[in-house]
């Protein structure tokens, strides 16, 4: 088994030595840990994608069990699709709790949690309400374009998704992200001086710069860059204020200002809508196919039946995990090009070089993955990557 055996995360041998061998910056114990907890994160995300799959698949029959007691309390259409989403989300949330919940014991023991229990269980109960909006508003919208257009709703469906999708980016810092970390603008304000001087470089119309307190659930070290149009933010983390100097800081945030001038935001969205397209014909057709081969042993009416939508979360479970690697491939494009934009903006390799080591020690992150993890989990180059990028800039 390639995650059980086998040194994954070597380096070749022309790197012993170098900015690059987390040897010369990491302790051994740290980079055993690192190693440790990046196997039981890739196990997790290969073994748990197709096991949600097929629990989906063991929960066709007891979704048309919902369906029938829905129909039995209401006579509203628009009741009944509340009660079975109500009921079918709550289940499926139960069913996959404990993999969520195994993955946050495991990150505490590895020192990479410092979330509370009850904070924990507050942010499930935040994101069940938030996620089972959503899919009200979904299966309200498929089951009216399906009923109005049987044999192009896959078309009409991608087309609302497409402002929905961008409302829900515009809303997500000012909205949504607040429901779970407290955001103020930056502290320090010698620091904030120099970012927004680089900010006003970049042509950035920003006189702000937000921290947000993810001390109180992980020691990690990170920064970003969400939203889009006047909600766009450019955030740091507190424990990367904490942990980093200035200038490796400046670096970081030069980084993310390169996300907002070259518009990767709406690049992104540009091709997720893309793929989106794809996606919803695929699962157009598969959808009418699996319903015509195993429709009437399974129970199901046809295409609007409650007790089908499963099938269409199946088909999108799957859709998704096999896409990964291109849309990983996509975002590790943007992601060097935001490195690129950062050392043209401060011409600071080394410092850019420490930070990375600093993430990777405070992170446990490895240095380098086997090819299979980063295809489907490697948003970004890796650090080995993106230090011998700094290097070659820096000479």
């Amino acid at each position: 088994m390639i995650f059980l055996r086998g040194d994954l995360f070597h380096i070749p041998m022309e790197l012993v030595g170098t900015a690059a061998d987390p040897h010369t910056f990491m302790t051994a114990a740290q980079i055993s840990k690192a190693e440790s907890l990046s196997r039981i994160h890739s196990l997790s995300f290969f073994i748990s994608a197709p096991l949600q799959m097929g629990i989906m698949v063991a929960l066709f029959g007891i979704a048309v069990r919902m369906r029938t007691f829905a129909e039995r309390i209401s006579r509203s259409g628009v009741l009944q699709t509340l009660w079975f989403v109500l009921l079918f989300s709550l289940l499926t949330d139960l069913l996959f709790l404990p993999i969520d919940y195994l993955l946050f014991r495991i990150d505490h023991a590895y020192g990479m949690s410092t979330e509370s229990l009850g904070m924990f269980w507050g942010d499930h109960a935040k994101s069940l309400l938030i996620s089972l909006a959503g899919s009200l508003v979904m299966v309200g919208i498929f089951r009216g374009i399906s009923r109005w257009s049987p044999r192009r709703w896959w078309l009409w469906l991608w087309g609302v998704s497409i402002p929905l999708l961008v409302i829900v980016t515009f809303l997500q810092p000012v909205v949504l992200d607040p429901l779970y970390n407290k955001f103020e603008p930056l502290q320090n304000q010698e620091l904030k001086t120099q970012i927004l001087d680089l900010a006003a470089q970049a042509h950035i119309p920003t006189d702000q710069v937000y921290q947000v307190n993810m001390s109180e659930r992980t020691p990690a070290i990170n920064a970003y860059v969400s939203g889009i149009g006047g909600n766009a933010r450019i955030v740091l983390w507190d424990t990367t204020l904490e942990k980093l100097t200035p200038d490796e800081i400046l670096t970081v945030m030069a980084h993310e200002m390169g996300h907002y001038v070259e518009k990767h935001i709406y690049w992104g969205l540009a091709y997720g809508i893309a793929l989106s397209f794809a996606g919803f014909w695929l699962a157009f057709h598969a959808f009418r196919w699996i319903l015509r081969r195993f429709g009437a042993a399974l129970g199901l009416r046809g295409e609007r039946d409650l007790a089908a939508l499963p099938i269409l979360l199946l088909l999108m479970m799957g859709m998704s995990f096999v896409s990964a690697p291109m849309q990983n491939a996509f975002s590790r494009v943007i992601e060097h090009r935001a490195d690129q934009y950062a050392m043209r903006m401060t011409g600071d390799g080394n410092a850019a070089i420490h930070a990375f080591q600093q993430i990777a020690k405070e992170n446990l992150s490895p240095v380098t993955q086997p090819k299979v993890v980063q295809w489907f989990r490697g948003s970004h180059p890796t650090i080995m990557e993106r230090i011998l990028y700094f290097e070659q800039f820096q000479k």
